[in-house]
C-alpha cells in the first residue's frame, strides 16, 4: 500500500469517530428531548385534569388522585385511552360506574 492510501484510511477512520460522537450525541439529545415533551404533556394533562374536576386547592387534588389511582379508575381509564391492562378487566364500564364504585360520588351527566 502506498502512503496515499495510508493516509486516506486514517482520515476516514478519524471521520467515522468523528460521525460515530455526533451520532451518540444525536441520539442523546432526542432521547432527552422526548422526555421533556412527555413530562410537558404529563404536566399539562394534570393541569387540565384538576381544572376539568374543579380541583383548585390541594385537598381536592388529592382526592382526585385517590380517585384516579384506584384499580378501577385505573383499568377503565386504560380501556378508554386503549392500554388495556389484562390484571384488571372491566368489559363495558362507564365513567360514571367508575367514579361510583371508587366512592368517588359527584355529579357527571355528560357521561
Amino acid at each position: 500500500m502506498t502512503k496515499q492510501i495510508l493516509k486516506n484510511i486514517d482520515e476516514l477512520e478519524a471521520q467515522r469517530r468523528e460521525l460515530d460522537q455526533q451520532i451518540r450525541a444525536a441520539k442523546r439529545a432526542k432521547k432527552k428531548a422526548a422526555a421533556a415533551a412527555l413530562m410537558s404533556a404529563l404536566q399539562t394533562l394534570g393541569v387540565d385534569l384538576a381544572g376539568a374536576a374543579g380541583a383548585d386547592n390541594i385537598e381536592s387534588v388529592e382526592l382526585l388522585r385517590e380517585a384516579l389511582m384506584s384499580d378501577q379508575m385505573q383499568a377503565w381509564l386504560r380501556h378508554q385511552i386503549g392500554t388495556e391492562s389484562s390484571d384488571v378487566p372491566v368489559p363495558g364500564m362507564g365513567l360514571a360506574e367508575a367514579i361510583d364504585s371508587t366512592g368517588g360520588g359527584g355529579h357527571y351527566d355528560r357521561v
